[in-house]
């Protein structure tokens, strides 16, 4: 299902997406009210077999481009349809957008293309807040907490407000094409953190990045407890392939949690074999709870007072969800 105009584009924009039919229409409709040309880019959805409206729902948005198709994939995982849209993408740059998040600016692609043309770099990254509203109490709350220091990665520069060079790795999004024949296609071997480990071999292969508040994207904070476990419980997933197939990307943002949850199953039976071996155990959840209530009542202040009673739980939620996630995974490829 295509339809396509005659000069080649200078972006292809690429949606993998799978039961998106309550976000896609937002999404295209930011995309196609950009300032930009029309004829200068193309839109190319990859849809994983998805079981609601997603297909129908897009496919009402054709004629609002010069150029748009909608491709299937038939495995599903988001690194398989990156690879398709990119096999089918024509344009000199590839921008990948989910089709669940919000574009909030009308000159991404217009800036985006600008940034390439100034700039020596083979890739741009871009800040991902999770804003994109409205917000319920709970979403706003998980907002606030993956903005902070114990919320996220500390390498990550998907919060960054500076326009200036960065490694790839946690949030390169902007490729030019010939990345893609210099370090290869997407991993389909991941169903998480395929982009982290993409952009992973960006900066191994010396390529330059930069990020530009510019180019946010926003996404929408997950809504309840479970969805905020099964998101993380996946990064960790994806963490743990990461790791083993780049050893050198092991940093202490990723043994801490690990090690917190393994330490949480071995405290009952520390405090069983002695008192003395339990204290000693529990002393770093002592100061975890100390941690994570300071920086749930600093974040209570400066925004919602009420939100001091839902934050530690969040704080919680991600550290064990993601420790779980890699534990997981290291368990399933020791058999």
């Amino acid at each position: 299902m295509a339809s396509a105009g005659n000069a080649k584009p200078t972006i292809s924009v690429v949606l993998p997406v799978r039961n998106e039919g309550r976000f896609i229409s937002s999404v295209l409709q930011e995309l196609a009210e950009q300032d930009f040309p029309r004829e200068d880019y193309e839109i190319i959805v990859v849809d994983g077999e998805s079981t609601d409206d997603t297909v129908a729902v897009a496919s009402k948005y054709r004629d609002r481009f010069d150029r748009f198709q909608i491709i299937e994939n038939p495995k599903h995982l988001s690194a398989a349809a990156r690879n398709l849209g990119y096999r089918a993408a024509i344009g000199e740059f590839i921008l990948y957008v989910d089709g669940h998040c919000r574009i909030p600016s009308k000159r991404l692609l217009a800036d985006m293309t600008a940034i390439f043309r100034q700039n020596d770099v083979d890739a741009l990254c871009r800040p991902q807040p999770q804003t994109a509203g409205p917000q319920t109490y709970f979403q706003q709350a998980v907002s606030l907490a993956r903005t902070s220091a114990l919320g996220h990665a500390l390498d990550s520069t998907i919060y960054n407000d500076q326009e200036r060079v960065v490694p790839a790795a946690s949030s390169g999004a902007m490729y030019r094409r010939d990345v893609f024949e210099k370090i290869g296609e997407f991993d389909e071997q991941f169903d998480a953190c395929e982009d982290v480990e993409f952009n992973t071999r960006v900066d191994k292969a010396g390529l330059k990045a930069m990020i530009s508040p510019k180019l946010t994207v926003e996404y929408a904070a997950r809504t309840s407890l479970r969805r905020l476990f099964r998101q993380l419980y996946r990064y960790g997933y994806g963490r743990w392939l990461l790791f083993r197939k780049h050893p050198s990307t092991l940093g202490i943002g990723t043994l801490i949690p690990v090690l917190f949850v393994l330490g949480l199953f071995a405290l009952p039976f520390t405090w069983l074999v002695s008192l003395k071996a339990g204290l000693i155990v529990s002393v770093p959840y002592v100061f975890y709870l100390i941690a994570a209530c300071a920086v749930s009542l600093g974040i209570a202040r400066k925004n919602r007072r009420s939100l001091i009673f839902i934050l530690p739980f969040i704080f919680f939620t991600i550290h064990f969800a993601f420790g779980i996630g890699f534990i997981v995974a290291l368990t399933r490829s020791q058999r």
